[in-house]
């Protein structure tokens, strides 16, 4: 029974994963702070690059919803509107904010097979 059990675990964590799209978001100045007004809808995490520049963001999609997501930086405070449903997530972009998805499997052009020389 629990091989059962494992088994169907195993099918179904893919199908979660897939299931909302996940983003990197990007500021043009230093993030102090930054939350999310729903931590239930989406979660918004600082990403911390080598240089320490502060202004990388990854947004994780947790349920359907909408909700926003509200920054301070030295500009002032700066928030965004997120709407995720079961295809997919959409986020609004602000000055000096933009958003980037990490699913590329949509946006990837399709690949040609090179054309070698024995097939002409």
């Amino acid at each position: 029974m629990k091989k059962y059990i494992f088994a169907i675990l195993i099918l179904l964590i893919p199908i979660q994963v897939s299931a909302f799209e996940d983003y990197v978001i990007l500021s043009d100045t230093p993030v102090n702070f930054v939350y999310s007004k729903d931590e239930t809808i989406v979660s918004i995490l600082p990403f911390f690059t080598i240089d320490n520049s502060k202004n990388m963001l990854i947004l994780k999609s947790k349920s359907e919803g909408a909700t926003d997501i509200v920054f301070e930086t030295n500009d002032g405070i700066k928030t965004i509107n997120v709407t995720v449903n079961e295809n997919q997530t959409n986020v609004s972009e602000t000055e000096g904010i933009s958003a980037f998805t990490l699913d590329f499997t949509n946006s990837l052009p399709e690949r040609k097979k090179p054309v070698l020389r024995e097939d002409r």
